[in-house]
């Protein structure tokens, strides 16, 4: 299998990958949507429907103050994609916030590396490691007894890890276990292929979430109009942003106090 990476920086990547699967606790278990956990642990995190062939998501590392030591970094993903491509992509970023430090933003054809920068192709190796960790994935191919690999069971493998299918690809060719014949048999077919493959086998289709999240906006403005330093109104307003409602959340609005009427006044006072 080529590969622009050098024996020595993939050997560092592989190890950047089990430290990191080690400080998270992940190293026995399939990480797969718990990566936007992971993520929101270090940065900030905006998810918005920019639509199917824009970027994948990007990463302001220095925060709004251009200070990266005052916030934490700002990352944006893009809800219109697949969410196994959002979950690669929320990988890619780790990466850049632990090792480099360097805003990115993430073109639509990010897991073709072709002419890619080498700290593009280094996010790319490191999401690969993190999200599939090699023991496991070969620990799920004998569960499975899988003893040929076939465009279905490389399906099944990447719906079991949340990842998209030349991922899958990719990562069965860097642990040996396909052969670079095979592998480019496996890579050359098309995205409209795949989708195709996924009906005939009854394999889910990884559908965008559409989803619409801005870091904690919510929590906050409840907090707020719960502690009555917003008005119902504004809270419906700021609740609009990741389209929900306050009855979504088992809000209701406040019923005004009134003040009795003068004929009331009257009948309180003669009581």
């Amino acid at each position: 299998m080529t590969n622009d990476l050098n024996e020595l920086e993939v050997n560092e990547i592989k190890n950047h990958a089990k430290e990191k699967l080690g400080l998270c606790r992940k190293g026995n278990d399939i990480i797969g949507t718990q990566i936007f956990s992971i993520l929101g642990l270090y940065a900030r995190v905006i998810y918005y429907p920019l639509g199917k062939n824009a970027p994948w998501g990007f990463t302001r590392i220095s925060g709004s103050r251009n200070d990266a030591s005052l916030e934490k970094p700002f990352v944006a993903l893009n809800s219109s994609i697949p969410v196994d491509c959002q979950v690669f992509a929320a990988a890619h970023e780790l990466y850049h916030i632990w090792y480099e430090q360097n805003p990115d933003m993430l073109p639509s054809d990010l897991l073709n590396e072709h002419d890619k920068k080498t700290s593009e192709k280094k996010a790319n190796r490191f999401a690969a490691e993190f999200l599939v960790d090699e023991l496991l994935l070969k620990q799920e191919i004998e569960l499975y007894k899988i003893k040929k690999l076939t465009i279905k069971s490389i399906l099944q493998l990447a719906e079991l890890f949340t990842v998209p299918y030349r991922t899958m690809v990719k990562r069965l060719g860097e642990i040996g276990v396909i052969e670079d014949t095979d592998l480019n048999r496996f890579l050359a077919e098309s995205e409209d292929s795949v989708e195709k493959y996924k009906k005939r086998y009854s394999i889910p289709s990884q559908k965008s979430d559409g989803r619409i999240i801005m870091d904690n906006l919510v929590e906050l403005a409840v907090a707020a109009y719960e502690a009555g330093y917003i008005t119902y109104e504004k809270l419906e307003y700021l609740l609009r942003i990741s389209t929900l409602k306050p009855e979504d959340l088992g809000i209701e609005k406040k019923t005004a106090c009134e003040f009795p009427s003068d004929d009331e006044l009257d009948r309180i006072m003669e009581e």
